[in-house]
């Protein structure tokens, strides 16, 4: 009979070679710099992948200079959404009983308040006249009702939720890729299918053609891989926000997926990044800019970059 849990050991073996001999091919760090405070940058991320991306400047600041701001209303309102959603299918896991929405809705309220205090001690949050506070909170317990009835139903059963995934390029590294899926599910009917979803209240959604190249998905599926337990698809699980684009609260879902030698692909760009980093820190230091991003994409701007008032390649010295 065969042992499924010495099989998956066997092909999470065969993969981890299969990450060495990608990264071998560059020359990928057995550390990452420092941060300022003299603290080890231990890993990277999807997010933190994607701004150095966008812009090494921007990633410099705020990972090594510790530069951080305040989250703007809509990550605010986004991020206690994806906090109640994930109770929901936490209590599913542990009891197998679901929270009514009232239950729900009162997690909401309370997780809000909550988190309100805690960004405020910090940085605060940046609200603004499209998405006041009291907007927000109503936008919020709308997104809940809409993900409850029209998204919750079409995603498969629970195995686990916001699980630490780690995703380590080769052996004797310092940091790792680090993953935290909202949710991880299987099919219930039919041939099992294994999902990794991830929830989103956004203005503009991800679209299909956009969601064939994320790197969020490629990076989650790519740990998942590696740890010998692949994942068919990844589901973006979106709540569309009301406004000039649309009248009415709206949802999608989008899946996506990776083929192994994308996934080979995926790794082979989070080690030449890791390069990247450990480059522009042997060769400028931590005190000068390491590269700006695209004058012209909105990114670099006093909307969307906190650090552009100070940056020579924002606003200018």
């Amino acid at each position: 009979m065969l042992d499924l849990a010495n099989a998956r050991a066997d092909q999470a073996r065969h993969e981890q070679r299969d990450a060495a001999a990608i990264a071998a091919a560059i020359p990928i760090p057995i550390r990452l710099p420092a941060r300022l405070d003299g603290q080890p940058l231990t890993h990277l991320s999807a997010s933190s992948y994607s701004k150095w991306l966008a812009c090494p400047e921007a990633w410099r600041r705020h990972y090594i200079l510790g530069e951080r701001s305040a989250p703007s209303g809509a990550m605010f309102l986004g991020s206690r959404v994806d906090d109640t959603l994930c109770l929901y299918y936490q209590q599913l896991i542990d009891t197998g009983e679901t929270l009514t929405p009232t239950q729900l809705q009162d997690h909401y309220r309370d997780r809000w308040s909550a988190q309100i205090a805690y960004e405020h001690d910090r940085h605060g949050i940046s609200w603004n006249d499209a998405l006041p506070e009291q907007a927000a909170f109503n936008l919020g317990l709308r997104a809940l009702e809409t993900a409850l009835n029209r998204i919750v139903p079409h995603l498969g059963h629970p195995l686990a939720v916001q699980r630490k995934l780690e995703l380590t390029l080769a052996p004797a590294l310092e940091w790792t890729v680090q993953c935290f899926p909202d949710l991880e599910t299987t099919s219930s009917e039919g041939e099992p299918v294994q999902r990794v979803v991830d929830f989103k209240v956004k203005d503009v959604l991800i679209s299909a053609e956009q969601a064939r190249s994320d790197i969020q998905a490629s990076i989650y599926l790519a740990a998942r891989w590696l740890e010998g337990q692949p994942a068919t698809e990844f589901l973006f699980a979106q709540i569309a926000k009301p406004g000039p684009r649309r009248q009415q609260i709206g949802h999608t879902i989008v899946p996506t997926a990776r083929s192994t030698g994308q996934l080979r692909g995926t790794l082979a760009r989070l080690a030449l990044a890791a390069s990247q980093i450990n480059a522009c820190h042997h060769t400028y230091g931590p005190d000068r800019p390491w590269g700006f991003a695209d004058p012209t994409g909105w990114r670099c701007s006093p909307r969307y970059c906190p650090h552009w008032t100070t940056c020579p390649g924002g606003r200018g010295l």
